[in-house]
Order: C-alpha cells, then sequence, then structure tokens
C-alpha cells in the first residue's frame, strides 16, 4: 500500500468478482480490504429440481442475486438445466448474475442485466415482457427476499412462484476479520462499503456490540436498498452507487458530489409526486 491511496473495507459476500473489484479500485490508488459478511445455506433444493423440470409450466425465471443461480446448479447437481428454459423469458439482476448464469447454467442467456435492484428489474420486466401472463414466473429466492419484486409484478398482472431455496446469515468470523482490519489498516481506514442490507445489519450489530460508531468513517452505499438500510438506523451515507459493479462504485469514490446531486433530484421527484396526488 502507498501513501496516496485511500482503504476501501468492503463488507461483501466473498465471490469470483472480488479480484475484479481489487484490481480495478487498486488501479485507482484505492487500497480495498475485503470483509465477507454474509454466509449462505441452501434448503429446498428437491423442490426447486421439480420445478426446473418441468419448463412448460413456467412463463420464464428471474435470477435476482448470484446465489440463486447456484442454488439453481446445486439443485440440478451440476447436471444440465433443462433445455426448455432457453426459450423462455429469464430475467437477472445485475451483470455478475447475468454472467453466472451463462456460464454455470449451459450458457442461459438472461435480460435485464443493466438493472441493479430488485425494482428496477420489476420495471424491466413489466415494460418490455412480450408474453403470456397466464404462466407464472420462477423465483428462486432467499430467505430475507422484500416484497419489492413480487409486489410490482403482481400489481401488473403477473404470476410469481417465489421458492425459498437459501438462507442467509452473518459470516461466523465476521468481528474477527473486521477487528483484524481495523488493527492492521488503522487511521487508513477511509471508506465502509456496504453491498446489501443485511450485510448493513450484521456490521451494525458487530459495530454495536463494541460500542464503535460508524461516523467515523465516509459510509458508502451500493444500491438505493442498502442507502435506505444505513439511513434507517441514523447513519449519513456519503455516497451511493447506482449499480453493484466495480466501475459504479469507484465513480463515487472518485466522484461522491455527482451521487448526492442524484439523490437530491430523486427525492425531489418522488416529492413532486406525492404532491400531485
Amino acid at each position: 500500500m502507498t501513501s496516496r491511496q485511500r482503504t476501501v473495507i468492503i463488507f461483501k459476500s466473498e465471490s469470483d468478482s472480488s479480484d475484479v473489484y481489487a484490481e480495478t479500485l487498486e488501479k485507482h490508488d484505492f487500497n480495498p480490504v475485503f470483509v465477507p459478511t454474509l454466509s449462505f445455506g441452501f434448503k429446498n433444493l428437491d423442490e426447486l429440481r421439480k420445478k426446473l423440470q418441468t419448463p412448460d409450466k413456467y412463463a420464464g425465471i428471474i435470477f435476482t442475486s448470484p446465489r440463486c443461480v447456484e442454488a439453481v446448479a446445486e439443485s440440478l447437481n451440476l447436471g444440465e438445466l433443462p433445455g426448455g428454459w432457453k426459450m423462455l423469458h429469464n430475467y437477472a439482476v445485475g451483470e455478475v448474475t447475468h454472467n453466472l448464469a451463462l456460464s454455470t447454467l449451459d450458457q442461459l442467456f438472461t435480460h435485464g442485466k443493466q438493472t441493479g435492484n430488485a425494482r428496477a428489474l420489476g420495471d424491466f420486466i413489466v415494460d418490455t415482457f412480450d408474453g403470456s401472463r397466464d404462466l407464472p414466473l420462477l423465483l428462486p429466492c432467499g430467505n430475507l427476499a422484500t416484497d419489492t419484486l413480487l409486489s410490482k409484478l403482481a400489481e401488473n398482472g403477473f404470476s410469481v412462484d417465489a421458492c425459498e431455496v437459501y438462507e442467509t446469515r452473518c459470516h461466523p468470523e465476521l468481528g474477527a476479520n473486521v477487528e483484524r482490519s481495523l488493527e492492521i489498516y488503522g487511521e487508513s481506514i477511509e471508506f465502509l462499503a456496504f453491498f446489501s442490507p443485511s450485510g448493513v445489519n450484521c456490521a451494525q450489530q458487530y459495530f454495536t456490540s463494541r460500542q464503535l460508531s460508524m461516523d467515523k468513517w465516509k459510509l458508502v452505499a451500493i444500491g438505493p436498498s442498502t442507502r435506505r438500510a444505513l439511513e434507517s438506523v441514523g447513519l449519513k451515507v456519503y455516497c451511493t452507487a447506482e449499480r453493484p459493479t466495480v466501475e459504479h462504485l469507484v465513480k463515487v469514490l472518485l466522484n461522491p458530489q455527482d451521487s448526492r446531486e442524484r439523490l437530491l433530484k430523486e427525492r425531489e421527484r418522488i416529492a413532486a409526486l406525492e404532491n400531485n396526488n
């Protein structure tokens, strides 16, 4: 680490994308330190496998996270996904999830990778879906999934078959990893970056138990739902990345004012809509 580098503690589950994040952040003179925040356990995979064997009963499948793709692959015992799914309307939040579906599910192509959250994907599906709404969309999901996507689709005449296929828990070594990071990097730590509301909750539990205020650092949210999770517990968000990509993260770290201006305009827009109703 050089004296020019600014340390970013990244509260993010371990994944193949971590190397990409590290390489890109280092190119921009940031020192990324990864703290695995969540752990996952699969469940109901037999039920999911049965659903996957009948693509003719569905309009398509929706992946809201890489974990959902992994659950599908695991339920198939890493075997082939029935070919019928490739003819359907399939969707994914973000490029990481889209690419994982391509690489692990026999080149299953998904739409919507440019969306960065469930709300945006819901809007995309409603605006672009051109098939029959008589059949449901299959939605493998986790135990902490919100109703945002389900509500949006239901309001617009879609049927969704939600199947809870994994549980999210705080990583058992979260506390030890945070302590180690604080000890090693100390005063050089400038940012804490969070990738999910559940990650915020787990980190907050640790900091609260140690009577440490997270406001000591600049808090960065990846996506609006993560920003709302930080704000809901009284924390000030320094900047918000629009989408869960390293490019968007670097963009707001280098130019946080742009993030704040976008947020202000969005809040003004929402206030105007509410006043008109």
